[in-house]
């Protein structure tokens, strides 16, 4: 099936300011709570709407893998990052639930806006546990996982309000593939902020 955002045009939307009435950065940023010489993948990255707040909170020093299935994003991404300044940032082929990053690489990951997709992209839902899985494979033990998502009200764009979910569910869902909640706010009047850590002991 064709991705939906593998096209220049919607894309380039997710750039437009207005999107910070949603989604304003500096919240997503702060929760992530990087250090200079951090690593971080922003996962579903899109056209990289966060790629520029994350590349300065980690520093040259650092690493943002900005991970996307969609070649269109990609390409995107790679005109957007490409240049000396942003030296940190790479861009990757894959998806939630396959980034293609070592184990134990990551102090932080973002999800932004892709948590209602990966439990509605399989009827049992098993893309959304495979990508739990992938998450604690790739985070550092204590490393930190942060969604952002929107909630099951109506809002002039959007996902279809039947395909949302409530923080407190996915706050669940999250707790049992084995997460803790650090954190759970509103980013905006119709938008979540999930903060979630892995175990300081995660097995091997």
């Amino acid at each position: 099936m064709k991705n939906p955002w593998d096209n220049r045009e919607r894309l380039e939307w997710l750039l437009a300011p207005r999107r910070q009435t949603w989604f304003p950065r500096a919240p997503i940023v702060l929760a992530l709570e990087l250090g200079e010489g951090a690593a971080v993948a922003d996962v579903g990255a899109g056209s990289g709407y966060l790629v520029e707040e994350l590349a300065v909170a980690v520093g040259l020093a650092g690493r943002v893998w900005a991970v996307d299935p969609s070649p269109q994003a990609r390409a995107l991404l790679t005109e957007r990052f490409q240049d000396e300044a942003h030296r940190q940032v790479v861009v990757r082929d894959g998806t939630a639930a396959a980034t293609g990053l070592v184990d134990r690489s990551a102090d932080g990951m973002v999800w932004l806006a892709i948590y209602h997709e990966l439990l509605h992209a399989t009827p049992d839902g098993e893309e959304l546990h495979r990508s739990f899985a992938e998450a604690r494979r790739v985070l550092k033990p204590g490393g930190r996982l942060v969604i952002g998502d929107w909630r099951p009200v109506p809002t002039e764009v959007g996902p279809p309000t039947r395909e949302r979910v409530d923080p407190e569910r996915a706050g669940q869902a999250l707790t049992a593939a084995g997460f803790t909640v650090a954190s759970s706010t509103n980013l905006s009047e119709a938008v979540w902020l999930l903060t979630v850590t892995t175990p300081d002991d995660e097995p091997q």
